[in-house]
């Protein structure tokens, strides 16, 4: 009897470890398929206007600019900071901003297959993991891109695993803080913890509020140490919640109302459910709270959405969609690349039908069958001007530019300085006193070099007159004009 026991516990252990050694086989094909099908992204031209913006920031404040302070945005510090990490270590570089993203994506990847292997088991794991590393890899999702949702939805799902898997309330309090210092909207997923925890686990929620409270008292201590902290919480607090009034009904935001009466009652029908379904609902929301439609704000959602769905169709799911999984990805490039060609043949060419040939684009690139310059043309009908014009921007004499339009880039290329807090003259809504500020910096010539994109957006008015009297136009390229002091060297 002995012997059979332990023949049986033999027998359990070596397959315990079989299917360990199988699904850390899988964990690997998944994290390598997710590679290669971000790849392209590598060789992206610089065109994701955020990308600029926080470039733009992260080399002014390399040079002594204060966040909110002396250059203005609209986001919590975090994004900010990362991107002067990056900007330091890599100077204004795409691959390192590609490089950095693809780090996170693979963590996402492993911490969606820790959070579903409990959850839906192995096989549910695996199948987790490959969805969440396919949809960060779509380039109209934007998960190529470093935007502030991306380390969001890394700091989420830690916070979530440190608490759910871990049973370490504080260190998910913490991560929750950190990541509301990237995007406001993860207060949804720190709301969505924060109630499963009252509902089911009580005793867990003190630490949690705790670890949000301790990082958010030093990163407000550090901010008045720096004498940013009335601007950030101008900048970062109340114009966001004109922002998303403006997207969600004007001054009167019916639609945010109906969106979180959504909200409650949805609470009250997943109130018995796992943390994985709360989260979900949560974290979409957050996605569409702002009322705008962007592909990157959706990636905040795909983690616990992947969650949710795999849990609720784990008895459904079998490993013959491991493979199934990227063919359909593949055939949805495929089909995507047919539909841009389509367009282009019947006369609709437009930078829409060149980018649903994103993949075809860089297979032209890639066999050297288009130049760079080509291959860029086909991702942004931008790019290639704003090289142009940060070329001659950067043989101007030394100072600072001023750019009338939505543009960042240039800022970046042409390495210049940001004349006036704001690195864009196009927002909506507008933030008080802006183009006030960019016409008087005109009028009283501080920039260097002006550039201006045609039709200019808010109009010149008194900056237009100033333009002539105290600049000389270097060069017209497209539809922007550069000017340059007269009274530079």
């Amino acid at each position: 009897m002995a012997v059979g026991r332990h023949e049986r516990k033999s027998e359990a252990r070596s397959t315990v470890r079989e299917i360990v050694q199988s699904a850390n086989m899988w964990l690997l094909a998944i994290v390598l398929v997710s590679l290669l099908w971000r790849l392209p992204s590598l060789f992206d031209p610089p065109w994701v206007n955020d990308e600029g913006t926080y470039f733009a920031i992260a080399q002014a404040m390399g040079h002594g600019y204060r966040l909110y302070a002396d250059v203005w945005e609209n986001k919590p510090p975090g994004i900010y900071l990362l991107y002067s990490a990056v900007y330091h270590s890599f100077g204004t570089s795409v691959v390192g901003l590609r490089v950095v993203a693809t780090i996170l994506t693979i963590a996402l990847v492993l911490l969606t297959y820790r959070l579903a292997d409990r959850a839906a088991g192995t096989q549910g794991a695996v199948i987790a993991a490959l969805i969440v590393g396919l949809l960060l890899g779509v380039p109209f999702l934007e998960g190529t891109t470093l935007n502030a949702e991306l380390p969001l939805a890394v700091l989420t799902a830690s916070a979530v695993y440190a608490v759910v898997e871990q049973s370490r309330p504080t260190t998910a309090g913490i991560c929750m803080a950190v990541a509301l210092a990237f995007k406001a909207v993860a207060c949804f997923d720190a709301a969505a913890v924060g109630i499963w925890l009252f509902l089911h686990c009580r005793n867990l929620l003190l630490r949690y509020l705790l670890g949000m409270l301790a990082v958010g008292v030093v990163g407000c201590l550090v901010a008045w140490h720096a004498g940013i902290l009335g601007p950030m919480l101008n900048d970062a607090l109340l114009y966001d919640l004109g922002y998303v009034g403006h997207g969600n009904g004007g001054s009167l935001p019916w639609l945010l109302a109906i969106k979180l009466f959504a909200l409650a009652l949805a609470t009250l029908a997943l109130r018995r459910a796992s943390v994985v379904h709360l989260w979900a609902v949560y974290s979409v929301v957050g996605a569409l709270f702002s009322g705008r439609v962007f592909g990157h704000y959706a990636l905040q959602a795909i983690v616990p959405v992947t969650l949710s769905s795999v849990v609720l169709a784990c008895r459904v799911l079998n490993t013959k969609l491991l493979v199934a999984l990227p063919c359909i990805f593949l055939g949805a490039a495929f089909a995507s690349t047919a539909l841009g060609y389509a367009l282009a043949a019947s006369g609709h060419d437009s930078i829409l039908a060149r980018r649903l040939q994103y993949y075809a684009n860089f297979g032209r690139y890639a066999l050297h069958t288009e130049s760079f310059m080509q291959y860029s043309a086909q991702v942004d009908d931008h790019v290639n001007r704003n090289r142009q014009i940060a070329t001659i921007v950067a043989a101007q004499p030394a100072g600072t530019l001023l750019v009338w339009g939505n543009t960042p880039w240039v800022y970046v290329l042409g390495g210049k300085l940001p004349a006036a807090p704001y690195t864009s003259s196009v927002r909506q809504p507008e933030v008080p006193g802006e183009t006030a500020a960019l016409r008087d910096a005109v009028v009283r010539r501080t920039p260097t070099v002006v550039v201006v994109i045609d039709p200019a957006a808010p109009p010149l008015r008194q900056a237009g007159p100033a333009l002539d009297r105290g600049y000389r136009l270097v060069r017209a390229v497209a539809n922007a004009r550069i000017y340059a002091s007269v009274s530079a060297p």
